[in-house]
């Protein structure tokens, strides 16, 4: 991957500031969300393959929460035991969860930039006061000399990119959210792209999961500057896919009448081109 330097605010937003940017400079991201790692029905081959890639691309990894399905607590009552993975049959079941993930991602732990937090993880704390994502990164960080930072719920992330440490191009502006709510068999979610549009007008890009839905939305936006000068420029809306799909025969999706959903993450090309650093979405399947 390319050189960058990271640190993080009082607000935990991380700032991210790569150097040398100009003719040819690409850099690739894999945002993941809603991996549910641990569950049987999460897709491993598809996280494996596209980890590997990710090497391959010199890609940073940004995860948005639910990488841990945790549903096999005595306190879920959400669990279903046939559900829990062999390795993970223990007393102490949380401890498990940590030690086999450590062990399933620490040949990328370099190249994750950072770990959200979703649902399933805030579940865990509030009924057993264990923040698995915190104990996940920290010992990936310390066995690995890593920098994964540690994100929240929601919250920034700001790409800056300039040309020998000195030339400024324009920043990225990356607001995060785990997500809310359930996916509308209609609008798929896509209707809350206006309202955080709305209470996001600094953002460049919007990326949420959850809801397990793939897809794109620009928002074309009339702005003008401190000069008076009028521009338009685009905020992108990205909605990232879950690895996980339950099975289609039974279970609380098939009970609820729910409509399938596509597999995968998003691959996101940031690349310079025409004095400024452009980004470009791809669904990784």
């Amino acid at each position: 991957m390319n050189p960058f330097e990271a640190r993080s605010t009082n607000d935990n937003t991380l700032i991210v500031t790569f150097d040398d940017v100009g003719a040819g400079w690409e850099q690739w991201i894999l945002v993941s969300s809603d991996r549910h790692w641990d569950s049987v029905h999460s897709d491993r081959t598809m996280q494996k393959r596209h980890l590997e890639e990710a090497l391959e691309r010199n890609a940073l990894i940004v995860d948005l929460g639910d990488l841990f399905d945790a549903m096999q607590g005595r306190h879920d009552r959400r669990g279903n035991k046939s559900s829990v993975r062999p390795e993970h049959q223990r007393s102490d079941y949380f401890s498990a969860l940590v030690e086999s993930a450590v062990d399933w991602f620490s040949p990328y732990a370099k190249n994750i930039l950072m770990l959200g937090t979703g649902n399933h993880e805030t579940a865990v704390m509030k009924n057993n006061e264990i923040n698995l994502t915190w104990h996940l990164g920290r010992q990936l960080n310390a066995l690995h000399g890593g920098g994964i930072h540690l994100g929240n719920y929601s919250g920034w992330v700001r790409f800056h990119f300039r040309a020998n440490g000195r030339k400024y191009w324009p920043s990225i502006v990356t607001h995060y959210h785990h997500g809310s709510g359930g996916s509308s068999p209609v609008t798929k979610g896509v209707i809350q792209t206006n309202r955080r549009a709305t209470y996001l007008p600094d953002a460049n890009v919007v990326l949420s999961g959850h809801i397990h839905q793939t897809w794109l939305m620009p928002i074309e936006r009339e702005r003008v500057n401190a000069g008076g000068a009028v521009f338009m420029d685009t905020q992108m809306h990205v909605s990232v896919p879950s690895y996980k799909r339950a099975s289609r025969r039974e279970g609380w999706e098939v009970e609820k009448g729910m409509a399938p959903s596509g597999k995968g993450a998003i691959w996101w090309r940031l690349y310079y081109f025409g004095g400024e650093v452009r980004s470009e979405f791809t669904w990784a399947q």
